[in-house]
């Protein structure tokens, strides 16, 4: 079966080649006529934009995925070799993310907004510590530096996006975090029905951000789509 990093480096090869403009498919109409040159890059537009949304929704399903299944990890008391494998695969998504990002808007985009999204799962997970802890203080100081993390998240995206703006994207985010906070809750609880509608609402919530970021990313992109 293919690993999950593996279909993670297959998406980022994708997002990255769309980002430097290398389909080779825009050469196909070199040679026709106006009219079958421009039905040609109407298409290849078309699909450029199509394959960036279906990108990006995979890798942020895959993220609130994978958060998932720490939390639950940790929350089951499972062992720390379980929850550091499932941490890893968490942690290999943020970077393809941020390495996605630097496909598109270059490395020092992808160096700014690493750090902040590496950092904000790991609040997130010890958010999920404290809740498998009883711990109310400790969810209240991990929900404060998550919430840092996110604004820097925003901010950095706003940077590259600057027709998505920072609050709009930093009330997003965390409405993504509490969706998945209201989740280990309720999973820590044993209101398994609950907890299960909390996550499918994650990825819900979280597929609606991907089209939105895809489309800013057009707007900002032009010419790469």
């Amino acid at each position: 079966m293919e690993s999950k990093t593996s279909k993670l480096v297959a998406i980022v090869a994708v997002v990255v080649a769309l980002g430097l403009g290398l389909f080779g498919g825009y050469m196909i109409g070199n040679n026709m006529d106006d009219m079958d040159t421009n039905e040609s890059a109407t298409t290849q537009q078309s699909t450029k934009q199509a394959d960036l949304r279906v990108a990006l929704n995979n890798m942020l399903r895959e993220h609130v995925t994978s958060s998932l299944v720490v939390t639950r990890n940790i929350v089951d008391g499972a062992s720390q070799q379980k929850i550091d494998g499932a941490k890893a695969a968490q942690t290999a998504n943020a970077v393809a993310i941020a390495t996605a990002v630097g496909g598109i808007y270059g490395k020092d985009a992808q160096d700014a907004i690493t750090t902040p999204f590496v950092e904000h799962i790991a609040q997130s997970n010890n958010y999920a510590q404290a809740v498998a802890d009883g711990d109310t203080m400790a969810q209240a100081t991990a929900l404060t530096a998550l919430r840092a993390e996110l604004r820097k998240v925003a901010t950095v995206f706003n940077s590259v996006i600057p027709s998505v703006p920072t609050d709009t994207l930093y009330e997003a985010l965390s409405a993504h975090e509490d969706l998945l906070n209201q989740a280990a809750v309720e999973y820590k609880a044993g209101n398994f029905e609950k907890a299960y509608q909390l996550e499918n609402d994650a990825l819900v919530q979280i597929s609606g951000g991907a089209e939105a970021l895809a489309g800013g990313i057009v707007e900002s992109k032009p010419d790469m789509f």
